[in-house]
């Protein structure tokens, strides 16, 4: 045993002791820069050209408005501008990221557009190429390019009701939805995904609501179904 303690007592001595260290940091290369800043005068001109197309969509007695923000050779219809009659602008959004260069004294950027109709109900959105061109703070859009525009059809979401008997039930969801848009202060809209039987006389409408600032870029949207039960008067909503 004392043998054991001897040799064990003298690989301690011989044993070298690792002093704690940090790790070692390994840099491959330079960080990359942070992207530029965009010249806020861009981004101003933008809103601004598409705060007055929302206001021309709200009150068509202003359709000269946002041709204040257009070149004099720029062709763009009333439709492209405002919406189809009935529309409204509801919510406009575009990246900083997405402004580029263009050529000298140009700028080009992607936005998107959505419209809805009287009722708050979604029927169109877009996506746009935007041109401008000018010098510092004054700055005109040359071009308004449309370049995916998708209609909101809600044929499909009838048909499901249909099949399942659910007309008032789906119309119950429509004007509660309706009375949810009117009642916002700023911009609203929504939209009815579906319709599905839920079990015990239960029904699900998945849906999506969207409000947004009026005249400012961004929008918020919120998947949020309904849940209505049968009753003796005709369907409840239990959960919005």
């Amino acid at each position: 045993m004392r043998l054991l303690t001897v040799l064990l007592s003298l690989f301690l001595i011989s044993t070298p002791v690792l002093a704690a260290t940090e790790p070692t940091e390994i840099r491959l290369g330079k960080a990359p820069a942070p992207p530029p800043a965009v010249d806020a005068n861009k981004t101003r001109s933008v809103e601004r050209f598409l705060a007055a197309r929302q206001t021309a969509s709200i009150d068509r007695s202003r359709g000269q408005d946002p041709r204040r923000f257009l070149s004099g050779s720029a062709k763009v219809d009333e439709e492209t501008l405002t919406g189809a009659k009935g529309q409204r602008l509801v919510a406009f959004d575009f990246k900083d990221a997405t402004i580029e260069a263009a050529g000298a004294g140009r700028f080009r950027v992607q936005t998107y557009l959505l419209f809805a109709d009287k009722d708050g109900r979604v029927v169109e959105s877009r996506d746009e190429t935007l041109l401008f061109s000018g010098e510092k703070s004054a700055y005109v859009c040359v071009s308004v390019q449309p370049t995916n525009v998708m209609r909101w059809d809600s044929s499909e979401v009838e048909k499901s009701a249909n099949a399942l008997s659910a007309k008032d039930a789906l119309a119950q969801a429509e004007g509660f939805l309706q009375a949810w848009a009117k009642s916002q202060a700023s911009g609203s809209a929504y939209s009815v995904e579906e319709i599905y039987a839920a079990g015990q006389g239960k029904l699900l409408v998945p849906c999506l609501r969207f409000t947004a600032e009026y005249g400012k870029r961004g929008y918020d949207v919120v998947d949020s179904p309904l849940v209505l039960s049968r009753s003796s008067s005709g369907y409840r909503i239990e959960s919005n």
